[in-house]
């Protein structure tokens, strides 16, 4: 082959590498502001040309529905196209979507794999994905060791999750020997990137239990930052933060006593549909000594607590219904009722 001819098949493979690249940008471009039907025409047209981010960009586009109809099954094709090509991202969706059967059939030993390849390349989601599956056995043996050896590196690139599942398996002993610092540790870094489970987790574990559980506690500098950590944790919105702040109020531990306080973070987790706070404000509306008593009141959230898992309530609904006159039981199983249906439960 002369050089000329050596010189013109250089030339087409650039301007062939180039359009890919153009129309993958043009395509990338397209879908960032929000014309998806221009979008999926330009990454088709990469995409069939081999280009990996289009494959990957075409595959998101099929499988959430943006500028053509949603179809898992292509989507799944242009992942494994673009996984293929050791695109990290791409091999970490394939695991994903074998994994819950999306598009593919359920293959959790393979979506491992993949989840393995991204993992290696330092994606983080994959590195959570594979600690998953060796804490759950699901398509790998079951094996905690092995899910914290996965878990810490996406926990050190600041993934929160893997953060707050270390702080438990450190405080449990699971996969690691029991170590409540090292469990504190994680807590706090997650506590730190504004985790509201981090900083109620955290402030449980410089307490050495819930406050809620207590009927006595003498303050300390541990306390202090307990406290600080479970007020974070509330005001995020948090319920069982609520409920075990609210519950510190009204008994004087870890925090002042302040009722107002107490019973307004109470109210705000049984409203989120926390079981204890709604039979702790029921029993609160019964006795009558933090507020008038109300036993319609009293016996809704009774009600509501038994209803969404809390055993105890049951005991305490059915002493006060024997108390109520018919029509007063009536008005407070329809208070619940309404209750449950404006949250569709």
């Amino acid at each position: 082959m002369s050089s000329l001819a050596k010189t013109l098949i250089t030339g087409l493979l650039l301007v062939l590498v180039a359009n890919r690249a153009l129309a993958e940008t043009a395509g990338a471009q397209a879908m960032a502001r929000g014309d998806y039907a221009r979008a999926v025409k330009e990454l088709t047209v990469a995409a069939k040309a081999g280009n990996a981010q289009a494959q990957f960009d075409l595959g998101v586009a099929l499988r959430e529905g943006k500028g053509v109809e949603a179809d898992p099954v292509q989507a799944f094709n242009w992942f494994r196209q673009a996984a293929d090509k050791a695109l990290p991202e791409a091999q970490y969706e394939v695991g994903q979507m074998e994994e819950d059967g999306e598009g593919t059939a359920v293959n959790p030993s393979d979506a491992a794999e993949w989840y393995r390849k991204a993992a290696k390349q330092g994606n983080v989601a994959a590195m959570f994905a594979l600690g998953e599956l060796y804490r759950n056995g699901t398509g790998v043996p079951k094996d905690e060791a092995q899910s914290v050896r996965w878990y810490m590196p996406a926990a050190d690139k600041n993934d929160v999750e893997s953060q707050l599942i270390l702080g438990r398996l450190y405080q449990q002993g699971l996969g690691v020997a029991k170590n409540l610092n090292d469990a504190a540790v994680w807590y706090r870094k997650a506590a730190q990137l504004g985790s509201a489970e981090g900083r109620y987790q955290l402030a449980l574990l410089l307490l050495d239990g819930d406050p809620a559980q207590w009927t006595g506690h003498r303050p300390s500098r541990r306390s202090i930052e307990a406290a600080d950590w479970l007020r974070a944790a509330a005001q995020q919105g948090y319920a069982p933060a609520q409920y075990s702040l609210g519950v510190a109020h009204l008994r004087g531990v870890v925090v002042p006593l302040d009722p107002a306080a107490g019973l307004l973070y109470l109210q705000q987790a049984a409203d989120q549909g926390h079981p204890a706070a709604q039979h702790y404000l029921g029993r609160v509306y019964w006795q009558g000594r933090l507020v008038t008593a109300d036993p319609v009141r009293a016996y809704s959230w009774l009600e509501l607590a038994a209803q969404l898992g809390d055993s105890t309530a049951f005991i305490d609904r059915e002493e006060l219904g024997r108390t109520l006159a018919l029509p007063q039981l009536q008005l407070a199983k329809k208070r619940a009722q309404e209750w449950l249906a404006g949250r569709g439960i």
